[in-house]
């Protein structure tokens, strides 16, 4: 009898460890809210992450495996999927990232951004840019060609 009340302890135990939830998402505070926000802004941030998501799109448009290359996506559902992208919604996973980024880091970063009129490089390509945001907006493109395909 001991060994059954012992055997349904450790299943309900297991079970009660088994369905903790992850933790939440960092979450940036007002001050570092506001100061990510024109850090988006002066970098043009919308503009470089958009054309990440067009590079992306384009390196999946082709089925390199088959022969000859099969067509996967059209120029114009490429342009779609871009033009149906909602930035805003996006910002939840950047403030998030960016949450760790401190204060006086992110000033600077503005401050940078200002000086070299919010453009690293040519076609605005080069940005700041973490593991989260980049399996963020990889996941957000790969169910846009799920459902642009169906």
């Amino acid at each position: 009898m001991k060994s059954i009340f012992l055997l349904l302890f450790v299943v309900f135990s297991s079970l009660a460890n088994a369905q903790t939830l992850p933790p939440p998402p960092a979450m940036a505070n007002l001050s570092q809210q506001k100061l990510i926000d024109e850090f988006i802004e002066v970098s043009h941030y919308k503009e470089a992450l958009i054309n990440y998501a067009t590079d992306y799109l384009e390196l999946k448009r082709f089925d390199y495996s088959a022969d000859p290359p099969k067509e996967l996506l059209t120029k114009e559902q490429i342009q779609s999927i871009i033009n149906n992208f909602n930035f805003d919604n996006f910002k939840i996973s950047i403030h998030s990232s960016f949450s760790f980024i401190s204060e006086k880091n992110l000033k600077e970063l503005i401050q940078f951004h200002k000086s070299i009129g919010g453009v690293l490089s040519k076609r605005n390509t080069t940005f700041l840019i973490t593991p989260d945001i980049d399996l963020n907006i990889k996941n957000q493109m790969d169910y846009a060609i799920e459902n642009i395909q169906k």
